[in-house]
């Protein structure tokens, strides 16, 4: 259950630090030339940062991840924008990058471009390994975005939405898309059958969370804490947060959008209840809500793939009344698999959460309503663009506000996206794709995600 962004190398190493970024503001801001300092020829002692903010912020963090000591959190703290850090806590950065960071340097800094407040520096280990690092700051000079993720070659875009339609078709495995531009539909590869959804069924619960907060059941400024008995497997960060920490509704759901954060997840389905999720799948419209009925959470999901399979093979045959069962006995048990057990190639589409590109739309449609009335869903709603649309400046760009969610799990890579300007035009992308083979699918990755930016920055036919 982790987010699949196309920036993020979906296909390869990639770890998200902050995003807190409106659309296209990730490293590309408008109207300015990069200054690029390119590290051929240059010696590690040579090789410096420009004198501008982002470049003294860079050097500063390549320092950091290049001490003979690990980095802690008194390094952090004093860096990161107030919405970074609700994201993600200095200590909680600090941990990252001494586990997924630092262990393959020293880095030296291969190429850098910059654009004063923000830059994007190619990093390369000793053994070759190449990180791009992302890093956007604040107006007052505070980390606003950070992460690193493999440099990728570009893809040839597409001329218009009939090559975004055909190059999808193209595509190995099963493809689900559909775009639809105020209920014109510019393309659409689907048979009509219901595919997984992986972490996109995450904006159900926020569906959910929406209609508890107008019935005065829940408050964004309500208190969260994490229990084990809630802790779920990455991707996020609350499940490395220690029982009994403590935090709003509001930051959970926006973890839970912006770095798919699988932990809060769970305790946003434990405050809002099962039966809640479920109604909100019915409410939203979906095809057959019997397909995610009971609805698991994601710590359900990894104990029937990976935690105890037994239950998962007879969670494939049962219907609603025996998997609730099924549900109730994996609810006593401990979770003792860990991360490493979640094999890449570990292919089973019978255990998900499904829908149809059509669901998703509708879904779409009942979250952008409940936008109007809380300003905070759009805040959570747009955290993420799940694309930089980097050749593009944010002027460029049509729309004033953008929904994304990703998911993936092997052999799933899905991405859901909706677009809507300010004079109300509305531009929904989906697409859902499986594969048996989840490295094939990994290898498709980034032409999937160059369709996806094509099909939301075409202009109207």
């Amino acid at each position: 259950m982790r987010d699949s962004v196309r920036t993020l190398g979906v296909a390869g190493v990639a770890v998200l630090l902050l995003t807190s970024c409106a659309p296209g503001d990730q490293g590309q801001p408008p109207e300015e030339q990069p200054t690029v300092m390119n590290g051929a020829g240059q010696t590690e002692e040579d090789a410096e940062f420009p004198e501008s903010a982002s470049g003294q912020v860079a050097g500063d963090i390549l320092e950091i991840l290049n001490s003979g000591e690990d980095t802690a959190e008194r390094d952090w703290e004093d860096r990161l924008s107030e919405s970074s850090a609700e994201l993600l806590s200095a200590a909680e950065l600090a941990d990252v990058l001494n586990t997924q960071i630092r262990p393959a340097g020293p880095w030296t800094t291969v190429e850098h471009e910059d654009f004063d407040d923000a830059s994007i520096s190619t990093l390369q280990s000793p053994q070759g390994q190449e990180l791009e690092m992302h890093l956007a700051l604040d107006e007052d000079g505070l980390i606003e975005t950070l992460f690193f993720a493999e440099p990728r070659e570009p893809v040839e875009p597409a001329e218009g939405f009939e090559e975004v339609d055909e190059r999808l078709t193209e595509l190995p495995g099963e493809v689900h898309a559909v775009v639809v531009e105020d209920g014109e539909t510019l393309v659409e590869v689907y048979d009509g059958e219901p595919a997984p959804l992986a972490s996109v069924a995450k904006l159900y619960v926020a569906l959910a969370l929406a209609d508890a907060v107008k019935a005065g059941e829940v408050s964004w400024d309500d208190t969260l804490e994490v229990t084990e008995d809630l802790r779920s497997l990455p991707s996020g960060t609350l499940q490395d947060q220690p029982a009994g920490y403590e935090t709003t509704v509001f930051d959970v759901a926006q973890r839970m959008i912006q770095i798919s954060d699988n932990t809060g997840t769970d305790m946003l389905i434990d405050l809002l209840g099962r039966d809640a999720v479920e109604q909100a799948v019915a409410d939203s419209g979906h095809h057959n809500p019997a397909l995610m009925d009971p609805f698991p959470t994601t710590r359900e999901m990894f104990q029937l793939r990976w935690g105890f399979p037994e239950l998962g093979e007879d969670w494939k045959e049962g219907d609603a009344e025996a998997r609730s069962e099924i549900l109730e006995e994996i609810g006593e048990e401990d979770l003792e698999i860990t991360d490493d057990d979640v094999e890449a190639d570990d292919v089973d589409f019978d255990i998900d959460w499904y829908a149809t590109p059509d669901d998703l739309i509708s879904l779409y449609e009942q979250l952008f309503e409940a936008m109007e009335e809380h300003e905070e869903l759009e805040a959570v709603l747009a955290s993420n663009p799940g694309l930089t649309f980097g050749e593009f400046s944010p002027e460029d760009l049509w729309w004033d506000t953008l929904a994304f969610k990703g998911g993936s799990l092997p052999g799933v890579l899905n991405g859901a996206w909706q677009a809507e300007s300010e004079d109300g035009t509305v531009r929904t992308v989906i697409l859902l794709t499986q594969h048996e083979d989840a490295e094939e699918l990994a290898e498709q990755a980034e032409e999937i995600f160059s369709l996806a930016e094509d099909a939301l920055t075409l202009e109207s036919p």
